[in-house]
């Protein structure tokens, strides 16, 4: 056995930093907050919601959650986990629309997309009482950055509707800072595990992903 170090690490908007923004929101397949979107369809019945017209093509999620790990691996493939504030949640919404990204979007991080908008907007103050319950969202913290998107993208709108897209994932520059570094006793075979994984290449980013979050 041999002691591993958990670290977690900030990321935050330094207004005195030029490069730090965030440049706009994705439609990915594993949203890092693991927090899926739901698309606004009458005949979904496991969203308590007032229906509307699934013409209208509405797409509804949280972009980001406060003080929620996301695992992230360094270029020797150390797992390490980001977190935002809400502060810096309220800051990257309101930096978002200040610059007017609100069509600045793609599909896995690559794909450039056209003809798709943000119609909403909002942070989640009051978490028993905020619109998200009625879309079906549970346990959302205060703070929760929410968004709903119209997709006029046929094949984006493809994607929402056959699972293929699955949340949002944010592009930008943060800066950073540590906020801990615990103490934690691992196996080396956990490690081990986590190198072949990421070796494999057979193995499609999004399986790799999936297979480091059972490990870690």
């Amino acid at each position: 056995m041999s002691e591993k170090k958990k670290v977690i690490v900030e990321l935050f908007l330094d207004e005195n930093n030029q490069d730090d923004s965030l440049d706009l929101i994705s439609f990915v397949s594993e949203p890092a907050i693991e927090k899926d979107f739901v698309f606004y369809n009458k005949e979904k019945e496991t969203i308590k919601f007032k229906a509307t017209n699934e013409d209208k093509r509405l797409v509804t999620g949280p972009v980001l959650v406060p003080n929620q790990e996301i695992l992230r691996l360094d270029a020797q493939g150390n797992p390490w986990f980001a977190v935002m504030s809400e502060e810096t949640i309220l800051q990257a919404r309101e930096l978002f629309a200040k610059y007017g990204q609100q069509q600045a979007t793609n599909y896995q991080h690559e794909t450039k997309l056209r003809d798709v908008t943000v119609v909403e907007s909002w942070i989640v103050t009051d978490p028993n009482n905020d619109k998200s319950n009625a879309l079906g969202f549970t346990d959302i913290p205060e703070g929760t950055w929410f968004v709903t998107y119209k997709v006029d993208n046929d094949e984006l709108w493809s994607a929402v509707k056959t699972g293929k897209a699955l949340g949002f994932s944010i592009e930008g520059m943060f800066s950073r800072r540590v906020l801990e570094m615990s103490s934690e006793v691992k196996e080396d075979i956990l490690y081990d595990e986590i190198q072949k994984v990421l070796n494999d290449s057979e193995l499609s980013d999004d399986v790799k992903f999936d297979k480091l979050k059972k490990i870690l």
